[in-house]
């Protein structure tokens, strides 16, 4: 009698299980080092079991990206819908992208440090399509910060339309130094870096409020 295929649930914790040590393999070694043999090592399964839920290291490791970015992502678009007052939603945002790359170190690295695979990597592979919805997900995130920064200058006018993607770009260069250094620990020999984060996060927020605000 032929086995009886894994529930849902069973597949799904399995495939978990595997992304997860993927993501350990790659912050430890790098990605270059990811084989589907050394995971499977560390997983202490065959390799065979691995390709059957993977079909190689970079399904994994654009799978990884997609689970960073959509839970990134949907952090963004809480904070976007969290109040009705632009400069509210701004800060709710810049607050969410600290929070979560500081917690979810791991992710972060891979997404926004190392020198991994980017999208243009895959066109023209039979990742591609893996690739571009990854893409897609990410770009989200751009989105979702420029219609903020829109609303701020539509609505509360302190910077006008036509600065929206420098002052995109600006912002992001702070959130993600300020991630970076937390995560990295390298000030931990200069500075208690942790209780300086609130007071950058509100002087980068400052350019946006009106005069007087």
């Amino acid at each position: 009698m032929p086995k009886a295929p894994a529930a849902p649930e069973v597949v799904e914790a399995v495939r978990e299980r595997i992304l997860n040590e993927a993501l350990a393999i790659i912050n430890a070694e790098g990605y270059a080092n990811l084989s589907m043999r050394k995971l499977a090592q560390r997983l202490g399964v065959t390799a065979k079991t691995i390709y059957n839920y993977y079909s190689n290291k970079d399904e994994l490791y654009l799978m990884v990206l997609i689970k960073g970015f959509s839970d990134l992502a949907a952090e963004f678009r809480s904070a976007s819908g969290s109040s009705a007052d632009p400069l509210a939603k701004l800060s709710a945002a810049m607050h969410a992208y600290v929070r979560w790359g500081i917690a979810n170190k791991h992710y972060y690295n891979i997404m926004f440090s190392m020198d991994t695979p980017k999208y243009s990597d895959y066109r023209g592979t039979s990742m591609e399509a893996i690739a571009e919805k990854q893409n897609r997900i990410a770009l989200e995130l751009a989105e979702t910060g420029t219609a903020i920064l829109k609303e701020v200058a539509c609505k509360v006018r302190s910077i006008s339309e036509d600065e929206v993607p420098y002052r995109m770009m600006q912002l992001w260069t702070i959130l993600h130094g300020v991630v970076s250094l937390s995560i990295s620990r390298v000030t931990l020999e200069v500075w208690d870096y942790g209780q300086i984060i609130e007071p950058i996060l509100s002087e980068a927020l400052g350019p946006f409020k009106p005069s007087g605000r």
